[in-house]
């Protein structure tokens, strides 16, 4: 049965008064309006009107422990009393680099930001220090943050990609800068022979080389190891600095991360989402050669009111021990590959053609048979479908993005009990799928 959510619709016409849309992310507005929350705990949140969900949405891959763990709000509690001064270094930022470099062994310094965005624009300014460049490759379909010098080809119209012989730089909002949106070489992810061809024809005017390991703000999709292997390999030859953006997959495909995943080192990498268990925080880490850049003096600045904020470091402080030994890794991978063959199961006697793919605790629905690899086989999927899935998931009670090219996360609250409500929730999914198709109506 759908759900009341007449405070909802009450709270929107208030909140469209004063708040562009009603909401402060574009990702949150829905269709006819969006939801508005009071609480959270677990793997569960209740709206205004008093509906209980399980969440997959998890702060956007963020919420890694589950929300309103007791470990990461006492610690919060514990700094609360210390009076959070503002504009000095809080003590704790210490232990915080010590743990993270402790974990992550493939990073030599690290410094502390608030935002994925601000992370990766520090990165790109010492990159175009370091090497004397301006140009930036990245793949396409992958999503960077949301400034002028990344922000391009992320969800772009399919109709126009180009080909992928020399994918088109499109902007990714309204009101970019066009020389800093024309400066993006455009990559084909995981075509090895395109990519490096495409690097070697503007390798003189390149600083960096971004990728994400896993594409996973448009779903779930992963590298070969051969592609990661062949950036590093091509990076090095060209002097060209080579950035991770594990935003999403830092401490969720391994401690280290997809470093330690694929076995693949770049030169400098961006973390955040999972670092401190949804807490505002973000990290740019890197050789020591790289980082050393950003110390005072005529390199790139670094600086920021709340880098390092006291009580975001002190959610880290209780997060960061809770990832080191990869237990945690081994649990959401298993919880992940049990969803993604439930789904599986389910689909298959319905003659659905969809797939659930994931990994580390994140996952997302793809409704078409086409496998799925890179961005343009990724949007193939049928979005009714998607949206009558959801509509459906809505109704059993669970909350999920409704971007069919979007990501869906579980974290360590998921157990027992919720991994059975979800496959449950998934059935009813399904079948509306197919009673939507056989109605004509798909």
């Amino acid at each position: 049965m759908p759900f009341n959510t007449e405070k909802s619709a009450e709270l929107h016409k208030r909140a469209y008064q004063v708040i562009p849309a009603g909401v402060n992310s574009n990702t949150r507005a829905r269709k006819p309006y969006p939801y508005y929350f009071r609480r959270a705990r677990g793997a569960e949140v209740w709206d205004v009107d008093g509906n209980r969900y399980l969440d997959l949405i998890m702060g956007n891959g963020a919420v890694i422990l589950g929300h309103g763990d007791s470990r990461v709000q006492d610690a919060v509690a514990r700094v609360l009393d210390t009076g959070l001064t503002i504009g000095v270094e809080w003590e704790g930022a210490v232990e915080v680099a010590e743990q993270f470099l402790r974990i992550v062994r493939t990073m030599d310094l690290v410094r502390f930001s608030n935002t994925g965005t601000e992370a990766m624009m520090h990165a790109l300014h010492v990159a175009r220090y370091a090497t004397g460049r301006v140009g930036v490759a990245k793949a396409e379909g992958s999503y960077h943050g949301w400034s002028d010098e990344v922000f391009v080809s992320a969800w772009p119209d399919v109709n126009c990609l180009g080909s992928l012989d020399a994918p088109i730089s499109l902007a990714g909002s309204a009101g970019l800068h066009p020389d800093a949106v024309n400066s993006v070489l455009v990559l084909p992810f995981n075509d090895i022979a395109r990519t490096r061809a495409l690097i070697e024809e503007h390798a003189h005017e390149l600083a960096a080389v971004i990728v994400e390991p896993v594409l996973i703000d448009i779903g779930y999709i992963p590298a070969t190891g051969e592609y990661l292997r062949a950036l590093r390999q091509i990076c090095t030859k060209h002097g060209i600095v080579l950035i991770f953006d594990e935003l999403l997959t830092g401490f969720r495909l391994a401690p280290g991360g997809a470093q330690e995943y694929y076995d693949v080192v770049p030169d400098l990498a961006t973390y955040g989402k999972a670092l401190a268990n949804g807490y505002p925080i973000a990290a740019l880490a890197g050789c020591e050669e790289l980082m050393r850049l950003t110390e005072p003096g005529n390199g790139p600045a670094f600086v920021g009111t709340f880098n390092g904020h006291a009580v975001s470091v002190a959610a880290a402080s209780a997060t960061l021990p809770l990832l080191a030994d990869g237990s945690l890794q081994r649990t959401l991978a298993v919880r992940t590959e049990r969803l993604r063959r439930a789904f599986a199961e389910a689909a298959e006697p319905l003659g659905i053609g969809a797939q659930l793919c994931g990994g580390g605790g994140h996952l997302q629905w793809y409704f078409t048979a086409v496998s799925i690899r890179d961005y343009r086989s990724a949007a193939t999927t049928d979005a009714r479908l998607y949206a009558t899935f959801v509509a459906a998931l809505a109704n059993c009670g669970i909350l999920v993005g409704s971007n069919p090219l979007s990501h869906q996360a579980i974290s360590l609250a998921h157990d027992e009990h919720v991994l059975e409500e979800l496959e449950l929730a998934f059935h009813s999914g399904l079948e509306a799928v197919a009673n939507a198709r056989s109605a004509g109506q798909d």
